[in-house]
């Protein structure tokens, strides 16, 4: 019995620092997404009701190896307002995702590629938008999509 026990304890401490070392978590009332472990956030800005912004709310989170050139910010869009999409944008593309109806395109910005997935929710629009050196880009995909497909509104 008190072999098993010792096991159960082994077992269950080494399973949860396998889960708990994947990924943080950014929640607040009315999101929450995923996001590298390594990774930190630098920023949760809300900007005063008569600042022209496109956004409601921004929050960024980084790879701290490689500074903001590797970032992902998600942003509740405000009502009536869209993502400034540039020009150059790239295979732009309905999507949905976790059932709400959207778009996802990326451009090239000076020496980065971003992508940029926007949802429609009832809560509001929401866009993710991730961005990384050119070279670097294919290989952040992984983090990239932990944030995205993670991401969820509150109901």
């Amino acid at each position: 019995m008190k072999h098993r026990v010792l096991l159960i304890l082994i077992f269950s401490v080494a399973v949860s620092g396998c889960l708990g070392d994947g990924y943080s978590v950014f929640e607040n009332h009315e999101i929450i997404f995923h996001y590298p472990a390594s990774w930190r956030q630098v920023s949760f800005i809300h900007p005063p009701v008569d600042v022209d912004t496109h956004y409601e709310y921004a929050v960024t989170v980084t790879d701290p190896e490689r500074g903001p050139e590797t970032a992902a910010t998600v942003e509740k869009l405000k009502l009536n307002r869209s993502y400034p999409a540039p020009e150059g944008v790239l295979d732009k593309r309905n999507i949905s995702l976790r059932g709400y109806p959207g778009v996802e395109f990326s451009y090239p910005e000076n020496e980065s590629m971003v992508r940029v997935t926007i949802i429609s929710t009832p809560r509001g629009r929401y866009a993710i938008v991730c961005r990384a050196g050119r070279d670097d880009f294919e290989g952040d995909l992984k983090s990239f999509d932990l944030i995205k497909y993670s991401f969820r509104v509150k109901s």
